[in-house]
């Protein structure tokens, strides 16, 4: 009976190999690689998997190290690179499994797609090659494609909330069941009718990391089978995820619809690694998931377990709890990206679209036939509309009435093609105001389960203010649009952070506290550098929650908000030696062993999240990120394309693209950008193939 298992198992793995492609052909010397005079990359061959093979090489050259993590990610071995620091992303890999639905669904995966990631992560392994010295440890190469498709699932899981929820669960502040034993970006889009020049134009503007396994990395990529996008992509990604191209262009934004549900278990002692469900108890299955750590010779294991609910986990109480989203049920989100990247019309992209294998993401779209387009994307199930049963919060695991299998087409998510307003907008905010008042989609013709955000934020009702103050919109206009540091005239922060309190303090009964309070007062609400105000609210900002004492009060109390102004005096004091400061002697953007000022708090247009340092300053860490404009031309022809990354290019401190478009980023301005070749060879600063 074992010989016939294993005669199976060996049967099921060849036919496994036998239907992936075989490798593509890569002709190396067919390869160019120009670097523009911001040291992007712009890679040109024959065919797309050279291409990739050449992006893969280009971007090894600015951010080996970075990549090579995300493949470790994907074998489960970060750990052995970071030691202890990488174990609980290993954990969590492991308890996904995502490798598994990989093995179910490549076979079905369009073979030109595979032979795309072949021809990537053979790019990869040629660098590491040549640069052995480079290589992180013995584990990254050789690299299983596999793996690799399985890495993309899990970032697209961690997106889709398994990062907040997780650790709610692991930490025990996870919601029970009473009795019963889970940054942001903007991009609008522009339709002629309300474009002075007459031309549709597209603003892509990423709000992420500005550093790391996130952020995004600008290149552009052509093939003679038709491929050729300019746009942003992160470490490790073989396409671009948003961009432009000859003929399309889109943006993404994070949607905040319920994208992972959170089942607790029925356990109890007298049933050990059984659960209850509708009245049967089920094995609850485990799996170790080994953790090969740095500096520890002996793996180590941590157990996982798994449901009918989906990955599941132990909270410290010992509850079991289950985790069940659609981006791990569907391997195809990378290849539904190429299917978009290749797209030449309206309909072409709109096909990609209904594949749905892509979980989430906002979608905002211009094309040069003036057709504009928005989505609020998702995978999103058919959940049981018993109101008895909050999707919003911790499910009952005990019965198949809160089990989903099956999906919504994607026609019914919320969705604007072309309204006569002639504009569209997301910033992360509710899909139900995503253009005029006046045709607006109702969201009572939604499924409420399905949770889409039904409100403003100061960026959606600043940009909204804004849009609605021009008759037309001209590309300065957009610009300036795009780059606002203001907040609007009723700022919109959650949890008290808009409360009229802060305002509302007597400076007079607090003499010593007074200049801040004066400062607030007078505050313009922009938020440029050499602004005093917009110093006091935003360190404000972060100190308002630890103040308050719950999430469920949403003012400030007075005393409230002296103990606020008082936390800032003493910690300006303590760190700068006075309080007379501004937003820029405290905020910086830092790269390196450099730092400038810098402008922006969160939640304005030109978004800035910053983290605290030992010296009393902050940290830009993320926020306005990679940006980018898009005009398409009466004429029909290329369209016009400005952009700006945080920093520039590389991630290498002695290359010249370290942080060459730091200055640029801050002043608010932006770079030329073409999709034409025949201008890049041209101009090109320096042009090779792959060695």
């Amino acid at each position: 009976m074992k010989f016939f298992f294993s005669l199976s198992l060996i049967c099921f793995s060849l036919s496994l190999f036998a239907q992936i492609p075989n490798p593509p052909s890569i002709r190396v010397d067919q390869i160019n690689i120009a670097r523009d005079s911001y040291g992007v990359p712009h890679i040109f061959a024959p065919t797309d998997p050279e291409v990739a093979y050449g992006l893969a090489w280009a971007h090894a050259e600015d951010d080996f190290k970075t990549i090579q993590t995300l493949i470790l990610t994907g074998k489960g071995k970060l750990s052995t690179y970071l030691g202890k620091g990488g174990a609980p992303v290993d954990f969590v890999f492991g308890l996904l499994n995502t490798r598994k639905v990989v093995d179910q669904q490549i076979t079905s995966m369009d073979p030109k797609f595979l032979q795309l990631i072949q021809g990537y992560l053979m790019g990869l392994e040629a660098y590491g090659k040549q640069h052995p010295k480079e290589v992180l440890n013995k584990h990254v190469f050789p690299i299983d494609i596999r793996d690799y498709i399985a890495t993309t699932m899990f970032s697209v899981a961690v997106f889709c909330g398994v990062e907040r929820t997780l650790p709610k669960i692991l930490n025990g502040s996870i919601a029970k069941l009473p009795g019963f034993t889970g940054e942001g970006s903007n991009a609008f889009a522009i339709k002629s009718n309300k474009s002075a020049s007459g031309e549709p134009m597209l603003v892509i503007n990423a709000h992420q990391p500005i550093e790391g396994a996130t952020a995004f990395y600008e290149a552009h990529v052509q093939s003679e089978e038709g491929w050729n996008m300019l746009g942003g992509l992160f470490p490790g990604a073989p396409l671009i995820f948003h961009g432009t191209s000859p003929n399309i262009a889109w943006a993404h934004t994070v949607n905040m619809q319920d994208k992972i549900d959170v089942y607790q278990l029925q356990t109890d002692k007298k049933h050990p690694n059984q659960y209850l469900v509708d009245g049967e108890w089920l094995p609850l299955i485990k799996r170790k998931v080994k953790l090969h750590i740095k500096g520890i010779p002996i793996p180590l294991s941590k157990m996982g377990y798994e449901s009918i609910y989906g990955p599941t986990v132990q909270s410290p109480d010992g509850g079991f709890f289950a985790l069940r989203l659609p981006s791990l049920m569907d391997a195809g989100a990378l290849g539904q990206w190429y299917a978009m990247n290749r797209a030449k019309n309206f309909t072409e992209f709109k096909a990609a679209l209904q594949q749905n294998h892509l979980a989430m993401f906002n979608i905002m779209y211009v094309d040069k036939e003036d057709n504009i387009f928005y989505v609020s994307n998702g995978k999103m199930p058919y959940r049981n509309p018993d109101k008895k049963y909050n999707w919003a919060s911790t499910l009952p695991g005990n019965t198949r009435a809160t089990l989903w299998t099956t999906f919504k087409p994607f026609d019914a998510l919320p969705q604007h093609v072309n309204p006569k307003a002639g504009y569209l907008f997301n910033t992360n905010h509710s899909p139900f105001m995503a253009t005029d008042e006046k045709e607006n989609l109702n969201p009572a013709n939604f499924d409420p389960n399905d949770g889409y955000e039904m409100y403003h934020n100061n960026r959606s009702r600043r940009a909204k203010d804004l849009l609605d103050s021009y008759d037309k919109i001209s590309w300065e206009d957009l610009k300036r649009i795009k780059f606002d540091r203001q907040l609007p005239a009723k700022i919109l922060y959650p949890y008290g952070y808009a409360s009229d309190s802060l305002f509302m303090v007597d400076e007079k009964k607090h003499p010593h506290l007074a200049p801040l309070i004066q400062s607030l007062k007078s505050w313009d609400h922009v938020t440029n550098p050499d602004s005093k105000g917009a110093l006091v609210y935003n360190l404000a900002y972060y100190q308002i929650s630890k103040t308050m004492k719950n999430r469920s009060q949403d003012t400030l109390t007075i005393e409230q908000g002296v103990a606020v102004f008082q936390h800032i005096h003493d910690e300006l004091m303590k760190s700068h030696g006075r309080i007379d400061l501004t937003l820029g002697d405290v905020q910086k953007l830092a790269r390196g062993d450099q730092q400038w000022p810098q402008g922006g708090m969160p939640d304005v247009l030109a978004a800035v999240m910053s983290k605290p340092n030992q010296d009393g300053t902050r940290y830009m860490v993320s926020g306005d990120a990679y940006i980018g404009f898009v005009k398409f031309p009466k004429d029909g022809g290329l369209p016009m394309i400005e952009t700006v990354n945080t920093f520039g290019a590389s991630s290498n401190p002695n290359s010249p693209h370290f942080a060459d478009q730091r200055a640029l980023y801050q002043a608010q301005k932006t770079k030329h950008m073409t999709l034409d070749k025949n201008e890049v060879l041209k101009t090109a600063e320096k042009v090779y193939h792959p060695e």
